[in-house]
């Protein structure tokens, strides 16, 4: 894979992370979202290995820290992430998580103490009008208290980004992404058995058509499939321009939205 490459892969699969949040909403409010990201990314791995299983011979240590690392920015990313999403339309949520560039725009400045180039600002300033746009103009959203949970979800899925921009360039993409499955099955399962020996949430799954839909479509296409594109591209781009071009690319789907709603109704509506 090239530059060229990697960035043509990330606007590939723009559309599967646009229609995530169909499915997130139509997750029961009662559902500990421990256990939607533990079954979840146990079905993700599983896909992965199927895949994938050689390069567990390349397997180093190193790796299984990073790998570590990430699984905890992305519980932390997609707890966040599930308890904004039964707050507002899917739309919105998407919209308002594509601006976690901005986070990194801030991040990368603090640190590296160097100010954006005008690429990055116009990028930024026509992805948020975009954004914007998507919206329909409407920023009431933007006044509810909640939205802090997606604000949250945005630092965050920001850290991970750059945090795999970090690892990368010097570790197999595919050993990250199955071993940060497997930790996050892990850590989240802890969570899940915690949370239901001390406030009592169930320990059962739905067992509801439309829920199982929604778990292996984001299983598939986000725990595995994404992951493993979105690792690999970013030996080639950064995690600004990455965070830009999927950004960007959502407002894509704007175009798609016809094909969007019947998905919707389909997940809201049993």
């Amino acid at each position: 894979m090239n530059k060229i490459e990697a960035n043509i892969s990330i606007f590939g699969i723009v559309f599967f992370a646009a229609v995530q949040y169909v499915f997130l909403a139509g997750v029961p409010s009662d559902l500990s979202p421990f256990a939607f990201q533990c079954i979840t990314n146990f079905i993700g791995l599983l896909m992965a290995l199927a895949f994938f299983f050689n390069e567990l011979f390349r397997l180093e240590m190193s790796q299984v820290k990073q790998s570590a690392v990430l699984s905890l920015q992305l519980i932390g990313y997609n707890l966040f992430l599930m308890m904004g999403s039964q707050s507002f339309p899917p739309a919105v949520v998407s919209s308002i998580v594509s601006g976690y560039f901005i986070f990194i725009l801030i991040f990368e400045t603090v640190i590296k103490r160097k100010l954006p180039d005008k690429f990055s600002v116009i990028s930024v300033f026509t992805v948020l009008t975009g954004l914007f746009l998507m919206m329909n103009a409407d920023i009431t959203p933007l006044f509810n208290a909640k939205i802090i949970y997606i604000l949250l979800a945005d630092i965050f899925v920001a850290i991970y980004i750059m945090t795999i921009g970090r690892y990368a360039s010097s570790s197999n993409p595919a050993i990250l992404a199955m071993g940060q499955m497997f930790f996050s099955c892990i850590f989240t399962l802890i969570l899940w058995i915690g949370e239901a020996i001390f406030t009592g949430v169930t320990f059962s799954l739905p067992t509801d058509k439309d829920f199982w839909v929604g778990v292996i479509y984001i299983s598939f296409f986000i725990r595995f499939f994404y992951s493993i594109i979105q690792i690999y591209a970013q030996r080639y781009v950064s995690p600004l321009n990455i965070s830009i071009i999927i950004s960007s690319g959502l407002v894509i789907t704007l175009l798609v939205s016809p094909l969007i709603s019947p998905l919707s109704v389909l997940s809201l509506n049993p």
